[in-house]
């Protein structure tokens, strides 16, 4: 019994990490979000760039951050030696991400292919409600108290304090508005959460 609890266990926490780093990984490279933050609030405008251009500058950022042989930042907005160093921690973490994303992939599959050829899918009816609903908890911290929730993330996941810019020497921090992080975290847990849901929707099924 213990050693089924275990399996389960692993299962679970599996499945969980490629929904965790597949929500992440569409989130961070979904472009139209940002893209409708730019035309709304004119964002090129704050650095004395056209929207098109500071398109680019995101689109040269994103490069930098997702792509492990893109060694140096390079962008038409001076940039400091804390905001560079900065950046360079974020793509750490992008880059551990896709190696999460990548290593679960298959593991997350072949469990899924398992439990729907053993009847089992109705086991995720639990866990993902149990996950769901802490997600939901979470949000609402989120939402009562951005600003706060946001300083916390910063300052579990950094070590220094790099990523308090500069707008005098980092001007791009001025093109990324509060307004435009709080969506993406929002764009995050709509999509775990819908990940979730699919999981209680073929749980549900199996029972039938």
């Amino acid at each position: 019994m213990i050693k089924g609890r275990g399996i389960k266990f692993i299962e679970n926490s599996i499945l969980f990490l490629f929904i965790l780093s597949l929500s992440i990984a569409i989130t961070i490279n979904f472009t139209p979000l940002y893209h409708f933050f730019v035309l709304k609030d004119n964002l090129g405008s704050l650095v004395d760039l056209s929207n098109q251009a500071l398109m680019r500058e995101y689109y040269h950022l994103l490069s930098f951050l997702n792509y492990p042989w893109i060694g140096s930042l390079n962008l038409s907005l001076p940039s400091s030696t804390n905001g560079i160093h900065h950046f360079s921690d974020v793509k750490h973490l992008f880059l551990v991400n896709y190696s999460v994303l990548i290593l679960t992939v298959v593991p997350a599959y072949l469990i899924i292919k398992k439990m729907k050829k053993e009847k089992r899918l109705w086991e995720l009816i639990i866990p993902a409600k149990l996950m769901m609903l802490g997600l939901f908890v979470l949000v609402m911290i989120m939402v009562l108290n951005f600003d706060k929730f946001f300083i916390l993330f910063h300052e579990v996941l950094f070590r220094n304090s790099d990523w308090l810019f500069d707008p005098n020497l980092d001007p791009i921090i001025n093109t990324l508005p509060d307004t435009f992080f709080m969506s993406c975290f929002v764009l995050f847990f709509c999509l775990i959460e819908f990940f979730l849901w699919i999981g209680i929707i073929c749980g549900k099924r199996s029972l039938r």
